[in-house]
């Protein structure tokens, strides 16, 4: 009996490791050879926090095993120094006529894979886990340069998949639920931490080969907690809809301290690596909501998370990219100040969350706008340093989930395209919202003195350098009016304590 010739290759990169692969489900199990390339050249590419980098190549590593279980031949390059010699050795040893990919994620990488495979046939599958295509988005554009909220785009995704619909209707008569989503933490908030999965065989050796490759990368590699498997996955999500999902919705803008997680979902950086499909998890809390075993306002607000915002900047990263990357219509220039990477600031708000960042490769995300890329914002940070930044050191993080939720949602660098406003804040929003500002050296009732919260200085020195383009924006038009109160000499000793920050090396 012949050995079956394998024509095909799939190959499957990091974050695509899922038996809903649509490049895999389009191939013959018996005429076809799975590919997969842990390249040492990619994962120092930049200086990703280890956690992220443990999490793509154990999954890929589990994955493998499940493919080879499930019947597949999979060619597998562990520690390949780069993809281009590890796909040359695969291309000699298995001649393939075809390959098959499923879309990248990411713009950069998919120029580079296509690159290398020049002059070779090659098919291109849609993403399993978005729902929307192109034309889903570019329809709503009246004009090419037209601007499409996410809010209309996500209504858009409810009526295309049904999720939380009654017929035409939006089930409880409203298609958002945000204002009541929006309640600062009372102090009996029941909190139920998520589950961790300790690192089994596999995991252990994917940290001392990141450790050995990536040692002097920011993070740890300690107090691993991960899912790396698909039944894992699916368990955290278990845990999810059981214990958190009805406290989600209330205080999902809250922020405490020593609390990295609160009820958030966690599930991110499964759903950002095919371990969990968006989708199913929507028709999951929905079910959730139709049991009446969860709040309306926690389900609509965790679906809008998924089929709403994730898929809006989905939308955005790929109708713009390359150049949306670069924008900087703010012309911000000043470098990203050391505590972003060593959590060493008398701030008690910043140095509780970048601690959670190194810790855990992880921060909710009114953490990472109001708190990290809000400070980022009214400090003037260079858009394309911070993207980086939150690129490297969040294991949930692409640069096609960056790129528009940081140069767009949290710079304002694009012009206005993702948020109709700048997301720019006082002390006296997180005072509001979190139990940060009590044991804090700085006050954030004041903005001048020497104890004044930065937050507030940087606050009003950022309206102040922008009032002009500012006064365009209706949205700002209520603030703008209150800073033109202000007396010529506080505006001066704002301006003065803006610059000692900056001049100060952000010793702060």
């Amino acid at each position: 009996m012949s050995v079956p010739t394998r024509s095909v290759t799939v190959w499957i990169t990091g974050d695509q490791c899922a038996m809903s692969n649509t490049a895999l489900m389009a191939a013959q199990q018996d005429s076809s050879t799975v590919l997969m390339i842990e390249s040492v050249q990619r994962g120092g590419k930049l200086k990703y926090h280890k956690k992220k980098l443990v999490l793509i190549y154990s999954i890929m590593r589990h994955f493998a095993d499940e493919l080879r279980q499930a019947g597949w031949n999979v060619d597998y390059y562990r520690e390949a120094p780069d993809f281009a010699s590890a796909l040359e050795q695969h291309l000699q040893k298995f001649q393939p006529n075809e390959l098959y990919l499923m879309e990248q994620t990411e713009y950069e990488q998919a120029q580079t894979l296509m690159s290398m495979l020049e002059g070779r046939a090659v098919k291109i599958f849609r993403h399993c886990n978005f729902i929307s295509n192109r034309a889903d988005f570019d329809n709503l554009h009246r004009a090419e340069s037209a601007r499409v909220t996410m809010e209309t785009f996500y209504r858009a995704m409810r009526r295309k998949t049904g999720v939380l619909m009654d017929g035409v209707h939006p089930l409880g008569g409203a298609w958002n639920f945000d204002k009541e989503n929006r309640e600062a933490p009372p102090k009996n908030l029941t909190i139920n931490s998520p589950l961790a999965f300790p690192p089994d065989r596999t995991t252990i050796e994917v940290i001392r080969m990141v450790e050995k490759h990536f040692g002097g990368h920011p993070g740890t590699t300690t107090n691993w907690r991960y899912a790396v498997t698909r039944t894992d996955a699916l368990e955290a999500a278990r845990d999810f809809f059981d214990s958190r999902l009805n406290n989600f919705g209330r205080y999902q803008d809250a922020m405490i301290a020593g609390e990295p997680f609160l009820n958030h979902s966690l599930l991110s950086p499964y759903i950002n690596t095919c371990l969990l499909n968006p989708l199913e998890l929507c028709r999951e809390a929905e079910n959730r909501y139709l049991l009446k075993q969860a709040p309306l306002n926690s389900v609509e607000g965790f679906i809008r998370q998924l089929i709403g915002w994730r898929e809006f900047v989905w939308r955005v990263y790929w109708r713009l990219m390359p150049e949306y990357k670069t924008r900087n219509s703010l012309n911000a220039t000043a470098g990203l100040p050391d505590f972003y990477y060593t959590g060493k600031t008398k701030m008690r708000c910043m140095q509780d969350a970048l601690s959670g960042v190194l810790e855990h490769g992880y921060a909710h995300h009114i953490a990472r706008l109001m708190l990290l890329g809000n400070f980022a914002l009214i400090a003037g940070l260079d858009p394309l340093e911070t993207n980086n930044w939150f690129h490297e050191m969040f294991v949930d993080g692409y640069d096609w989930v960056m790129v528009p939720n940081v140069i767009g949602m949290s710079l304002h660098a694009d012009g206005g395209y993702v948020g109709t406003k700048p997301y720019a804040a006082s002390a006296n929003y997180i005072n509001k919202m979190s139990n940060y500002c009590k044991g804090c050296p700085y006050n954030p009732k004041t903005a001048v003195e020497a104890d004044s919260c930065p937050f507030n200085s940087l606050y009003w020195d950022f309206l102040l350098r922008h009032h002009d383009e500012f006064s365009r924006n209706q949205r700002m038009s209520m603030i703008l009016r209150q800073l033109e109160t202000k007396p010529l000499n506080w505006i001066q000793a704002i301006q003065s304590k803006a610059k000692s920050l900056r001049s100060g090396g952000w010793d702060i």
